[in-house]
């Protein structure tokens, strides 16, 4: 809990830089730097408003950085070595078997698997023709994301808050807090099980 405990010292003692933590933990820290940012959203030490505008934004503009750079020809290259396809092949295949082709579903899907990120918008950056369509599928499955992602980090605040006032013990809350991460990296880790595995396994 000390990333958390650094977080939440940094917003309060820097509150006109929340807005830069929010989008910067939104675009490269995953889903467990926007749980962290809604933990602290519930405990009112940031906006949930701004949570959810900036970090739209974090993921949009980050999203749309790795899908320009999967497009050039050095990137293209670093894929198309002997040792990057096997592990893109994977990923690409089983993404686009839950799809069945639909590129806004295999973003949504992408948005939710643990290290899927990068390299599916590396793939996906070959098979759009234009970044406005993309842009345009990207902030649905960006929705679709947060508004599972936010709710839970939210919600477990605000049981932490429960805990420590019932318990009126801090470290039975921190148990919660921790607990709900656990859970969730497990969820991601068995849907990613899951659905990157080969037709015969």
């Amino acid at each position: 809990m000390e990333h958390f405990e650094w977080l939440r010292e940094f917003i309060v003692n820097y509150p006109s830089l929340q807005f830069l933590a929010i989008f910067l933990g939104a675009a490269g820290g995953g889903e467990i730097a926007l749980v962290t940012l809604s933990f602290l959203a519930a405990q009112k030490v940031i906006s949930l408003p701004a949570l959810v505008f900036f970090s739209a934004l974090g993921t949009f503009c980050s999203d749309s950085i790795w899908f320009l750079l999967g497009r050039t020809s050095g990137v293209r290259k670093i894929i198309a070595h002997r040792y990057a396809t096997p592990t893109m092949e994977v990923i690409t295949q089983a993404l686009k078997r839950i799809s069945r082709g639909n590129n806004l579903v295999m973003l949504i899907f992408a948005k939710f698997l643990i290290g899927t990120r990068v390299v599916t918008l590396f793939f996906i950056s070959t098979i759009y023709e234009k970044y406005s369509k993309f842009a345009e599928h990207n902030i649905v499955s960006i929705v679709v994301w947060l508004s599972v992602v936010i709710p839970v980090g939210y919600l477990s605040g605000l049981g932490f808050t429960y805990i420590a006032s019932v318990l009126q013990n801090i470290y039975a809350a921190l148990g919660f807090a921790l607990l709900v991460i656990l859970v969730i990296i497990m969820l991601q880790t068995w849907l990613q099980k899951k659905l990157i595995q080969t037709p015969n396994q």
